[in-house]
C-alpha cells in the first residue's frame, strides 16, 4: 500500500500495535469510512490519559498509601507535556499507558515472590515495547537501574527473585517478541542504511523549566524555544515550576528520612541522563558528553535517534516524587493553613499541566479522489506529487479516500531502496515509460498550501508535467494526469 510497486519492510515504523489491532477490530463494527476511522484513530489517542493515569495511580499508591497523592501522582503522569505533545504527533510514542502497570507489576512480583504478577509484568512490557519499540529498551534501562538501585541500598549483590525477575522479564520479552527483534536486528545490515543520531532531538537543561508550546503561558516562550534543537514536541520535557517547587520542599523535609526521596531523585536524574543524548545542551549549544554518546555507537541501540523520549520515565519517578509530597502534607490537612495551601498547590499543578494551544488537523477527502476510488480497474498505483515526508503523510492519510496503493509513503526507517528512490524527473517521457511499466495510472498533484504540498526542485518541472500527461481532473483540491 506505500512504497509501491516493491512495498517496504516495517520492522522498524512506529507502530502502535495494541492500537493498531483495537481499530482494526472496531472497525469491524464501526465500518471503515472515513468519519468511522478518524473516530477511532482519535479514541485511540485519548485512551492513554486515562489508562496512563490509573496506572500511574495504583503505582504511587504503592509507594505512598495514600490516594489524594496517588491521584496527584497520575495527573502528573498522565497530562505531563511530553505525553500532550507527541499526542499530537506520535501514537506510538503517546502510548504510555502500559508503562506504570509494568513498573507496578515488575516491582510487586519480587516483593510477593509470584509467578502470576511475573506473567503480568512481562505481558506489561511486551505490550510497551509493541506499543512503541523505544520503550522495549527504556524498561531493560529502568530494570538495570532498580537492580543496580537495590544492589548499592543493601549492599548486596541481587539474589533469589530480586535476580530471576529482571532475568525472566528481558527472557521472557526476547521470547515473546523474537520475530521482530531478529528482523529489527538483521535489518540496518542491509544495502540501505539505517539512520540514527544522538545529538539533536534531546532535552535541554532549559527545557525542563521553560513553558511547552501546550502550555497556557506557552506563546511568552516561543524564542527560547526557537534555540532548542529539534522540533518542538521532541524538545518538550517541563517538569512544571510548581512540581519542581514542592520537589524542592520535600527534599528539604524529608532529608533525614530520604529511602524513597532517594529512589526517586536517583531514577529521575538517570533518565534524565539519558535524556541528554550525547552532549548536555544549554539553549541548544552542546556542552559537555554525557554517556548517550557510548550508547549510540552500539549496534541496534544506535537507532534510538531521539533520546528526549526517555524523558517519559523522569515524569513516571516525578509522579512517584509528587504523590509522596502531596502524601506527606495530607497527613496535617486539619490545619487550616496546610489544607487551603495543600489545595493552591494540586489547583496549580493542575493548571500548570493542562493542555492548551492544541493543535487539530481538519481532515475531508477531496472531491477529485472519486475520480480514483471508483476506476474499475485492480491492481494499480498512483504516484502523489510533490514529494517529501510531510507531504507523504497527507498522502497515506488520503488513502482513506481512494484506497489505492502509492509510491510515496513514510516510514520511520527506510529500509529499502524503491519506485520513489529511483523515480525519474528529468525526462518526464523516460518517467512515463518508467511508471506504466510499474502499474502506475495516476499521478495526482496536490495545490501548495500553508503547510503541505510545497514543490520540491527534486521532482522537476511541474509545468512540464500536464505538457507530457494528459490531464483528467482540474480542479481546486488537486491535478490528476493519466500516465496510460
Amino acid at each position: 500500500m506505500i512504497r509501491f510497486p516493491e512495498g517496504t519492510p516495517l520492522y522498524y515504523h512506529s507502530f502502535a500495535y495494541p492500537k493498531v489491532f483495537a481499530v482494526a477490530l472496531l472497525s469491524k463494527m464501526a465500518g471503515t469510512d472515513l468519519r468511522s476511522l478518524l473516530f477511532l484513530q482519535n479514541i485511540s489517542l485519548l485512551i492513554s490519559f486515562p489508562l496512563a493515569g490509573v496506572g500511574a495511580f495504583y503505582l504511587v499508591q504503592h509507594f505512598t498509601k495514600n490516594w489524594a497523592g496517588a491521584l496527584m501522582g497520575g495527573f502528573i503522569f498522565a497530562f505531563n507535556p511530553s505525553h500532550v505533545a507527541h499526542v499530537m504527533h506520535h501514537a506510538g510514542v503517546s502510548s504510555i499507558e502500559f508503562i506504570p502497570f509494568f513498573v507496578l507489576s515488575y516491582l510487586v512480583t519480587i516483593e510477593r515472590k509470584s509467578i502470576i504478577w511475573l506473567g503480568l509484568a512481562i505481558a506489561f512490557y511486551v505490550l510497551s515495547a509493541l506499543s512503541c519499540w523505544y520503550y522495549l529498551f527504556y524498561i531493560a534501562y529502568f530494570i538495570v537501574f532498580h537492580t543496580v538501585y537495590t544492589l548499592i541500598r543493601d549492599r548486596a549483590l541481587p539474589s533469589g527473585w530480586s535476580l530471576f525477575t529482571p532475568i525472566a522479564c528481558l527472557v521472557g520479552v526476547a521470547v515473546v517478541l523474537s520475530p521482530l527483534l531478529v528482523s529489527m536486528v538483521s535489518a540496518p545490515m542491509g544495502t540501505v542504511p539505517v539512520y540514527g543520531g544522538s545529538n539533536f532531538f534531546v532535552a535541554d537543561v532549559f527545557g525542563y523549566a521553560v513553558f511547552p508550546p501546550a502550555h497556557l503561558l506557552g506563546n511568552l516562550t516561543k524564542d527560547v524555544y526557537s534555540r532548542l534543537t529539534g522540533n518542538p514536541w521532541e524538545a518538550t520535557v517541563y517538569l512544571g515550576l510548581v512540581n519542581l517547587g514542592l520537589m524542592a520542599w520535600l527534599y528539604y523535609a524529608k532529608q533525614n528520612d530520604s529511602g524513597l526521596l532517594t529512589y526517586v531523585l536517583s531514577g529521575a536524574a538517570v533518565f534524565c541522563v539519558l535524556s541528554s543524548g550525547a552532549f548536555l545542551h544549554v539553549l541548544g549549544k552542546s556542552i559537555v558528553p554525557m554517556p548517550g554518546a557510548l550508547v549510540a555507537v552500539l549496534p541496534v541501540f544506535d537507532n534510538l535517534r531521539v533520546p528526549s523520549r526517555a524523558i517519559v520515565f523522569v515524569y513516571l519517578f516525578l509522579a512517584i516524587g509528587i504523590g509522596y509530597a502531596v502524601s506527606v502534607l495530607w497527613h496535617h490537612r486539619y490545619r487550616p493553613s496546610i489544607r487551603w495551601g495543600l489545595v493552591a498547590i494540586m489547583a496549580l499543578m493542575v493548571l500548570d499541566f493542562y493542555p492548551f494551544h492544541l493543535a487539530i488537523t481538519s481532515v475531508s477527502c477531496p472531491p477529485g479522489l472519486a475520480l480514483i476510488r471508483d476506476d474499475p480497474e485492480r491492481d494499480f498505483g498512483i504516484l502523489n506529487l510533490p514529494g517529501g515526508r510531510i507531504a507523504s503523510n497527507a498522502y497515506m492519510l488520503q488513502q482513506i479516500c481512494h484506497g489505492r496503493p502509492i509510491v510515496q509513503g513514510e516510514t520511520s526507517r527506510n529500509l529499502v531502496v524503491t519506485l520513489r528512490d529511483r523515480l525519474e524527473t528529468k525526462n518526464l517521457q523516460d518517467q512515463q515509460r518508467q511508471l506504466a511499466a510499474a502499474k502506475i495510472k495516476y499521478i495526482v498533484i496536490s495545490p501548495a498550501t500553508e503547510e503541505l504540498f510545497w514543490w520540491r526542485w527534486q521532482d522537476g518541472q511541474q509545468a512540464d508535467y500536464s505538457r507530457t500527461y494528459p490531464i483528467v481532473y482540474n480542479g481546486s483540491d488537486l491535478t490528476i494526469l493519466r500516465v496510460y
